[in-house]
């Protein structure tokens, strides 16, 4: 073009730059710019520099440098986390480098612009009238490239000479020398079009050899410093964790696009199965604590606009790739049309060399999009896990500050709902709801970048049919109300089944909580039900989820057909269809397709976030305890205590509307707790003394007045030193040893850890105990007693440096001799001297000695508060008084039946490491591929042959619609043929396999093919008006609607299997649960369980059976594509069967590795879930001791450790995708580059229908191979639960030939001979050789010192242990040959832990509904629970008082609304209720008040006379006029016979205990009272 033919204001001219403003703007202005912005950057990095090294000099990088998308890790940090951690290293040199030496090149290329510069300046240079713009224009070009390169220059040497002294400077030149080259080789691409569009390969004109030399240079520039690590370590780099850092942070460019950083990973993983300990760490950005603070330095009003700040630029880098995504993904349509229009016009004047740039082309496009959208996804899986982690550790840090509602009463229908959003609805956030959002993270991208290919497909249909695809574009607007309507549904329906799971969750988490009382009690059948209740409405949910999905589904692969049927219907009644008409077209729309296709399940991630968010902001916004206030002294001089008349109750006081206030608890509260003295809060059960230390300690609601603690520090250390230590009524232990709950992350000093176990008289516990302090006390302290767990919580509170130490009812958990050894060495111990002590207790008469305040508390008031000597007289310790002298006796009964306490263990244990010592153990997970027995599970469950075989037949029958497509398509080709149209005939026929193809695919919910998946061409006949169209499209939409049908019965097939298999597999998992052996209890974390029934159950009921359908498609799709294609061109046989080699070898070799990174993350989850269900049930104590801060760094490094083999799953498929998809690409290129070498012979046609079936065999055997792995991903789900398929069961429940009869047993005698039992096969017996006999209605009292096996003899009794020998008959039936059920169902238990279940006390009473009202009210009045007296008394906990007690009283979950000394008489009347002929009473009376213990053993002796008695007791008082003693010492029979007699015989070791009780008189005449009544009764019994 000439001179005068363009301008600066005509930029675009004959489809490219016009000259003036290529050489003006895009060759001189731009570079100069770039230049101009680059020294500036380079000034303020060195300026920069200079300034830090004046002060000091850090030649180690502080840490690996962000990656791409990652946000910077923010220096603030929370109150809750310590300071962020980073990890320096020293970088190794880049000097001498081959990167630094290939930079020099710059001088190359300075010399061809600098030398040419002069030619043009001195007029030697021989301008290009048609390319090439004035001379002025030319002289500036080239001055600028000179400058642009003498500057690239100057940088090469300077960042090689500053890259030992200087290294930031020198690493900031590298970076802008990387953009400088990479300006110039897409200026130079621009530079090179212009040329070639002009001379092609016939001239090279100065100007354009210039260009071409110069761009080659800055090519091989590029391809030399993508590889460059300029932050790598000169050695490896551990972080704190103790792992390798991930060397993603300083990986090159091309290892980046590509994901070689994995490959460490990847070829560990290959070699042998992947431990935890060979993952690499996460980079600091991506950690769960930096994360978090990040996140709360950038915190806005709402979580979505929070977390949309926080990640502002990774979701705007995000975008860029996406950007470049949704534009280049339409270049492969673009290059294919072009190179079947080449071989097509076999007349064309066009080069060769073209054509093979279009190959070229079809390659670049098909590899970038590729790895922009590999880009994209990986940011937004890294976005994910941050998100992830965020919402864990909020839920995690708000459940530490959550009132705990459970204590409040629970009136009407809506609290009862509100109720059940308890701990089953908080695992669901943590399980469900976080990953819920992290998968809408990781898919973002595509909500946008949907709309945007779709409406440049609307655009270009416009430009290229005219009015015809506007009438697609108005079926696709007709279409949108029927979809939102449908996705509305959904997200309704969506949010119904988290409700119904939540409700499932809560109540299986309630069930496992009380096993063991569920198994004493033979209950599993009535829990079974009720968790199959919930289930069924569950899975209801499920259906209509998955049904509304398949709505979704065929709607949206509706939609595309319906438009394509329009638009060509429309489009051919005026115009004929030509080849590149019809080929852009097709190939458009089979992008728009996809975009249509993929939006819904974009949209249905945004449904569920919704949800998901929507429930983690509610919880969040829900109460927070608060704090009491701390002052070092109130105005009114009190230092810890209540002033003003405080008032507090469990629920908040309602002060607005016509609801009546709720009535606090505590009234009229004004208490002064002397300052490093002991204080005592007495009263009678349900008095309110719980509630007043939940109350100082900001548990509850304060309703008026203030509570008043002592100051904590400004800023809580990881050890928790708050200066307040609790002990709540009920333990709280850690599942870790005994030694690091006593620690509680304090540090070791073995003095005062001895003096400890000595205080708190542990030693003998420890001589027991086969690991000594390393054992594992189980979850919930499972593996201790009650007393022995009470005493490693009071020894925590000891061993802390707590100022002020909070008891709450300790002693009532251990006997009464073990109460006065904690008084006296360990309350008035050393450790406790000048320390604050408020404790909660029933010793009064004990404790008072040492007492400086004494508060007695009756109905919620303070009867009498003060000194020993004022409360005293004031009459209010009446009735403790009373009980004082029994707690004396009580005391020297006990200790003669145990003995002295040894100040040191008499057995140093050795601390043992490795598994011996641990009850719980690791969580196993499996090796290798997953076994076929897993499949076979699920093939089974799902409904078996006949269901596959009907699913394989409705796969069959849908390719047969695809079939039909091509026929009748063929035939419509074959009307165009008769009619006279040859010419259109060849590539007609062609497109009929493409079209139908594109349109199958719609059908299936996979997309395996690209968006250039189409690239057929087809013509109409000039003379269309003989063809009826109408006709043939008729049929043709039809068939298009058979298949429609065909697919959809299909799902609801798939659907129904997927049901059925997840009811199945439930129901069986379930079962084993429900009859697995105690032991399986006590080694299982309830989280670990519980993992099981949540997020493994989702997998397997919204997952795994449509990923085996997707798989299964992808097989045959890509058998029928391989046909199609070899039956065209049979020569890609050899380069497909090479091709299949590389894709197999790239699938395995990721696939191992795939495989365990997703078993570790799997495993790694249930830690979390365990700590947080263990966090929240003692979130009281954490509280109280302020150790938050260490459980919330635990929470960080648990969920770090999740976070891990996640991420790096998912960047290993990244790299499956990256490597398969640029295979893909070069296969493409392959097969155009040998179609257009074969021009002249090949059929144009033929040509594209081999080019596209050629790219869409690598789309469909990455489908292949990807879906694949998430099969086996999913289905480790099924592995994962099919593991407790396989658990041990107890025996059977029923067995028909040996049922007892059904009045059995009616006296309750019991024969016990030779009995041995063992924990398990490699353990010593617990019980050795044991034989005694119980008479008929006998009582007899058990008695022993700890560990004896006096608990044993109980379980023995249950069959929760299998006995190794010897035998027990009840009654004459051997209860080793009977069912459980029918052996448990016949006895009744008091257990020491009473346990509730939620629901009211009717249910907990009578949970088969066997009795009517009048026998539950007569048990409740025989235990005391409510009484005539004290109508108006009222509960410690929840507020209950005994007028308001009715059947109908609601129980929480637990019954945390119910005081422990109800609970305990909620379990003595379900046993009235059941009132078996046989009962065992297991320390029943420990935590109820000595009044009450009287009236309950009253109740014992009355209620139970016709019934036999098995009792384990400390007290010598309470058993001594009982039938016969058993005296069992190292699990053997010491002495049996009745206590009169015991007591009467010389040397023995019941008359031991009897005289260093230093009562044995009072004891002889209770025994010689209780012989006479005991012969008259059986006298009376045998006269009647």
């Amino acid at each position: 073009m000439e001179d005068s033919a363009c301008s600066i204001s005509q930029p675009w001219v004959d489809n490219d730059f016009c000259p003036a403003f290529r050489e003006t703007i895009i060759d001189s202005v731009l570079p100069l710019l770039v230049i101009l912005w680059s020294v500036t950057k380079v000034a303020s990095v060195a300026f920069r520099y200079r300034r830090s090294r004046s002060s000091m000099y850090l030649p180690l990088k502080t840490s690996a440098p962000a990656s791409y998308g990652a946000a910077s890790t923010s220096d603030d940090s929370s109150d809750d986390v310590s300071e962020v951690t980073l990890h320096p290293y020293q970088v190794k040199s880049t000097r001498w480098t081959v990167y630094s030496f290939i930079r020099l090149l710059a001088f190359v290329s300075c010399y061809y612009y600098v030398s040419t510069f002069v030619s043009v300046y001195f007029g030697q240079y021989t301008k290009d009238p048609v390319v090439e713009s004035s001379s002025f224009d030319i002289l500036l070009m080239y001055g600028s490239q000179s400058l642009f390169w003498v500057y690239c220059s100057v940088l090469a040497v300077v960042s090689m000479s500053l890259s030992d002294q200087a290294k930031p400077v020198a690493d900031a030149i590298c970076d802008q020398l990387n953009g400088l080259y990479l300006l110039h080789f897409t200026v130079g691409l621009v530079d090179l079009h212009s040329y070639y569009i002009v001379h092609n390969t016939a001239e090279f004109p100065t100007g354009y050899s210039v260009a071409l030399i110069t761009t080659a240079i800055s090519l091989v520039l590029l391809s030399f410093i993508i590889h460059e690590e300029r932050f790598a370590p000169s050695e490896p780099v551990f972080t704190d964790s103790g792992r390798l850092m991930s060397s993603e942070g300083w990986a090159s460019v091309y290892s980046q696009f590509m994901f070689s950083w994995i490959n460490d990973t990847l070829k560990q993983g290959y070699r042998s199965t992947l431990q935890d300990a060979d993952l690499v760490e996460l980079p600091p950005n991506n950690r769960a604590k930096n994360v978090l603070a990040n996140y709360r330095a950038h915190q806005k009003s709402g979580m979505v606009r929070s977390l949309a700040y926080t990640f502002r630029w990774p979701l705007f880098i995000q975008f860029l790739y996406s950007m470049v995504w949704s534009t280049v993904i339409f270049g492969p349509a673009y290059f294919l049309n072009r190179i079947v229009l080449f071989i097509e016009d076999r007349h064309s004047s066009e080069p060769v060399l073209t054509a093979y740039l279009f190959v070229f082309g079809l390659f670049v496009s098909s590899v970038i999009q590729s790895l922009a959208t590999q880009q994209a996804l990986y940011i937004g899986r890294t976005l994910g896990i941050r998100i992830q982690s965020i919402i864990i550790g909020e839920v995690f840090g708000k459940a530490l500050r959550r009132r705990d509602t459970a204590n409040e009463k629970k009136e009407g229908t809506d609290d009862e709902k509100k109720e059940e959003k308890e701990t089953g609805n908080i695992n669901n956030l943590l399980s469900v709801d976080a990953q819920k959002v992290a998968e809408l993270t990781a898919y973002i991208f595509y909500s946008y970048s949907y709309p945007i290919q779709i409406l440049i497909c609307i655009v270009a249909l416009y430009r290229l049919l005219g009015h015809a695809a506007l009438w697609g574009v108005l079926a696709m607007l007709l279409s949108q109300p029927i979809m939102y309507k449908i996705s509305k549904q959904f997200e309704d329906v969506q949010d119904e089944l988290m409700s119904k799971t939540d409700k499932r969750l809560k109540l299986m988490n309630e069930m496992l909580n009380a096993i063991r009382i569920i198994k004493f009690f033979a209950w599993e059948r009535e829990f079974r039900k009720r968790l199959v209740e919930s289930r069924e409405i569950e899975l209801a949910a499920i259906k209509h989820r998955l049904y509304m999905f398949m709505y979704l589904i065929v709607g949206w692969f509706v939609v595309p057909i319906l438009i394509m049927v329009v638009v060509f219907y429309t489009y051919t009644l005026e115009n004929d269809l030509t080849a590149s008409a019809a080929f852009t077209a097709l190939a458009l729309f089979s992008t728009f397709r996809q975009a249509l296709e993929d939006l819904p399940f974009v949209l249905t991630f945004m449904v569920q976030a919704n949800v998901s968010v929507k429930r983690v902001e509610t919880f969040l916004k829900e109460d927070e305890v608060d704090t009491a206030e701390a002052l070092k002294t109130h105005p009114s001089g009190v230092h810890i205590g209540f002033v003003d008349n405080a008032s507090f109750g469990w629920a908040p006081r309602q002060t607005s509307g016509t609801a009546t206030p709720v009535a606090p608890i505590l009234n009229d509260l004004n208490i002064s707790f002397p300052r490093g003295k002991m204080s005592i809060v007495c009263g009678p059960t349900g008095s309110g003394k719980t509630t007043l230390l939940a109350s100082l300690l900001g548990e509850t609601y304060n309703y008026q007045g203030t509570a008043v603690l002592p100051p904590r520090p400004a800023r809580p250390t990881l050890t928790g030193n708050t200066g307040i230590a609790y002990v709540a009524q009920t333990a709280w232990l850690q599942n870790c040893s005994i030694r690091d709950n006593i620690l509680f992350g304090s540090d070791y000093d073995e003095e005062r850890y001895r003096k400890v176990l000595y205080m708190t008289a542990l030693t003998r516990d420890l001589d027991i105990l086969e690991y000594g302090d390393e054992t594992e006390v189980g979850e919930k302290g499972i593996s201790l007693s009650g007393g022995q767990k009470q005493r490693l919580a009071i020894a925590r509170a000891v061993y802390s440096q707590a100022e002020t130490i909070i008891l709450d009812d300790c002693l009532s958990a251990v006997d009464a001799h073990t109460a006065k050894h904690l008084y006296d060495f360990c309350l008035r111990g050393e450790l406790m001297r000048g320390r604050t002590l408020i404790l909660v207790t029933h010793y009064v008469g004990l404790c008072m000695g040492g007492a400086s305040y004494i508060v007695a508390l009756d109905h919620g008031r303070v009867q009498a508060a003060g000194s020993p000597d004022v409360v005293l007289a004031s009459g209010a310790l009446g009735e403790e008084l009373i009980q004082a002298k029994e707690q004396q006796q009580a005391s020297k009964e006990e200790e003669a039946e145990e003995g002295a306490i040894p100040s040191v263990p008499k057995e140093a244990k050795v601390a043992k490491t490795g598994e011996g010592s641990k009850l719980v153990k690791d969580e196993a997970r499996a090796e290798g591929g997953v076994a076929l027995s897993v499949y076979a599970t699920y093939f089974y469950a799902s409904g078996g042959w006949i269901f596959w075989i009907a699913v394989v037949f409705f796969f069959g029958l849908t390719q047969a619609t695809v079939v039909a497509q091509d026929y009748w398509i063929k035939v419509w080709a074959n009307a165009y043929k008769e009619m006279g149209a040859d010419a259109a005939v060849a590539s007609l026929s062609q497109a009929t396999v493409v079209l139908a193809d594109w349109t199958a695919s719609a059908f299936n919910t996979v997309s395996p093919g690209s968006s250039a998946m189409t690239a057929a061409t087809f013509s109409t006949s000039p003379h269309h008006d003989s063809v009826d169209v109408t006709y043939y499209l008729g049929v043709y939409v039809l068939i298009g609607i058979g298949a429609i049908i065909i697919s959809a019965v299909r799902l609801v097939i798939l659907y129904s299997g997927s049901i059925k298999a997840s009811r199945r597999i439930h129901s069986q998992l379930l079962d084993r649960i429900l009859r697995a052996k105690v032991r399986f209890y006590d080694t299982t974390p309830m989280g670990r369980i519980l993992n099981r029934f949540s997020s493994d159950l989702e997998t397997i009921d919204q997952e795994v059976s449509p990923q085996m359908s997707f798989f299964l498609f992808s097989i045959v799709a890509t058998i029928m594509v391989v046909v199609v294609i070899v039956g065209v061109t049979p020569v890609f046989l050899v380069p497909g069967s090479v091709i299949s080699v590389l894709f197999w070898f790239i699938g395995v070799y990721y696939l191992k590795t795939s495989r365990d990174l997703k078993r570790l993350n799997a495993v790694t989850r249930s830690p979390i879930y365990v700590q947080f269900n263990e966090s929240v049930s003692g979130v009281s104590t954490i509280r109280a001791y302020g150790a938050q801060a260490r459980f919330i760094q635990e929470n960080y490094v648990k969920v770090d450790s999740n976070n891990r083999p996640f991420i790096w799953m998912w960047a290993t498929n990244r790299w499956l995708h990256c490597r398969v998809e640029t295979l893909g690409a070069f296969v493409g290129f392959c097969t155009g580059f040998v179609l257009v070498m074969s021009r002249d012979w090949v059929d144009a046609g033929l040509a594209g229908l081999s080019l596209t079936y050629a790219l869409n065999f690598t789309a469909h055997v990455l489908w292949v191979v990807r879906n694949y792995a998430m099969n086996e991903m999913n289905m480790n789900a099924v592995e994962r639960v099919s593991e407790y398929l396989d658990l041990e069961e107890e025996a059977p429940t029923h067995i028909a030939a040996t049922t007892p009869r059904a009045t059995w047993p009616e006296t309750g005698s019991i024969r016990v001979k030779d009995l041995v039992v063992q924990y398990a096969a490699d353990t010593p017996a617990v019980l050795r050789n044991i034989s005694f006999d119980v008479k008929p209605r006998e009582k007899v009292a058990i008695v022993g010192r700890t560990g004896s096996g006096k608990s044993t003899i109980c379980l023995s009794l249950f069959r929760f242990m299998e006995y190794t020998s010897g035998s027990i008959h009840i009654d004459g039936v051997d209860i080793s040959k009977i069912g459980l059920e029918d052996l448990r169902s016949s006895l009744t238990i008091i257990p020491q832990d009473p346990v509730l279940f939620s629901g009211t006390l009717r249910s907990n009473l009578d949970p088969f509904d066997q009795y009517d009202d009048a026998t539950l009210w007569a048990a409740l009045k025989r235990s005391h629970l409510i009484s005539n007296k004290a109508s108006a008394q009222k509960q410690e906990e929840g507020g209950i008082a005994t007028a308001e007690i009715t059947l109908e009283s609601p129980v929480t979950e637990g019954g945390k609304n119910w005081s422990q000394g109800q609970r305990q008489l909620i379990a003595l009347a379900r046993a009235l209720v059941k009132k078996s002929s046989l009962i065992i009473l297991d320390e029943a009376t420990s935590s109820v008040d000595f009044d009450t213990d009287r009236r309950i053993q009253r109740t014992i002796r009355s209620e139970f006379k016709d019934s036999a008695l098995l009792c384990i007791a400390h007290r010598l008082r309470t058993i001594a006029d009982y039938d016969r003693v058993l005296v069992l010492d190292q699990g053997e029979v010491v002495e049996y016979d009745t206590p009169f007699a015991l007591m009467n015989k010389e040397g023995g070791v019941f008359k031991q205990m009897c005289d260093r009780s230093g009562d044995a008189a009072e004891l002889l005449a209770i025994a010689r009272k209780g012989l006479e009544s005991s012969s008259s009764s059986s006298t009376s019994t045998s006269k009647s």
